[in-house]
């Protein structure tokens, strides 16, 4: 998951490879300041709406699900093997380091007992898949930083489950799970059609952070890095509320579909307050 607001490009304020433009100190349009101040205020306002906000209907409705998800992810000895893989080798790069991964693991999982269920699916094998799911969500952003970041990850992730206790077909699965997260992206044809569960539980669980978790977390990750002056901030903005609202009709399994255009609506209500805000306080600056 890369930020909406930043989908597409990269604003100035950094060269590509990653290093500070140089500044001169003489400089002082508003071009060239830090930003960092502004940004901060920003990030705890967005805060403060998303903190006024409802429940979720996902997390509300189906609480079940998600605590056992979490006691799965954090009780199953293969999990705590890739997360430990995970822990030495992921870089918190805009806010897909390990919190990102650990919820989208999460939600992955309850995402996959849900449908398991639904489908009737035999116990043993939805617990099965959701270790699965899991494993996936905690490696699906181990290359965020390459430009193809999916097709890489799924490079990775095949050649670090290779020690692990897993079957070449649930190599497969977990693999083409990662492949297909990213958004706005053709979605590749599965090995075997018992896949495709799999990679929409991934998928839909990643998207769900393009609600309230880009306006209290991402977002500002990407803008602290950057440091882009607001105005270019702004001029940005427009395009990416259009991304959140274009994501709301590209999740994938049942109840993705069902919950997931709420949570990107209620990161919608953020952005619009949010930009209330910043021409109200922020204006000369823009």
């Amino acid at each position: 998951m890369r930020s909406p607001f930043f989908v597409g490009g990269r604003p100035s304020g950094r060269t590509r490879s990653g290093g500070r433009k140089e500044i001169s100190a003489k400089m002082k349009t508003p071009e060239n300041q830090d930003m960092g101040p502004v940004y901060a205020v920003l990030r705890e306002k967005a805060r403060e709406i998303a903190g006024r906000l409802p429940v979720a209907d996902f997390y509300r409705v189906h609480g079940s699900a998600i605590e056992r998800s979490r006691e799965t992810l954090q009780g199953n000895a293969l999990l705590a093997d890739v997360f430990t893989l995970v822990r030495q080798s992921i870089e918190n790069d805009f806010g897909h380091g390990l919190t990102h991964a650990r919820k989208v693991a999460r939600d992955a999982g309850a995402l996959m007992l849900i449908e398991c269920e639904g489908i009737g699916m035999v116990p043993a094998a939805a617990e099965r898949n959701l270790i699965l799911v899991q494993a996936a969500g905690l490696l699906h952003d181990m290359r965020r930083k390459e430009r193809h970041h999916a097709k890489a990850g799924a490079a990775f992730a095949r050649q670090a489950l290779a020690v692990f206790d897993l079957t070449p077909r649930e190599v497969d699965f977990v693999c083409y799970a990662i492949r297909n997260h990213e958004a706005f992206q053709r979605v590749q044809p599965p090995p075997r059609p018992e896949a495709t569960l799999m990679s929409d539980c991934l998928y839909d669980a990643d998207k769900f952070r393009w609600g309230p978790d880009n306006f209290t977390d991402t977002l500002w990750d990407m803008v602290t890095f950057y440091n882009p002056p607001l105005a270019v901030f702004v001029a940005r903005y427009p395009g990416g509320m259009r991304k959140l609202e274009e994501i709301k009709s590209t999740f994938r399994s049942d109840t993705g579909k069902r919950y997931g255009p709420q949570m990107i609506d209620f990161g919608v209500r953020i952005g619009r307050e949010l930009m209330n805000v910043i021409r109200t306080e922020f204006t000369h600056l823009i």
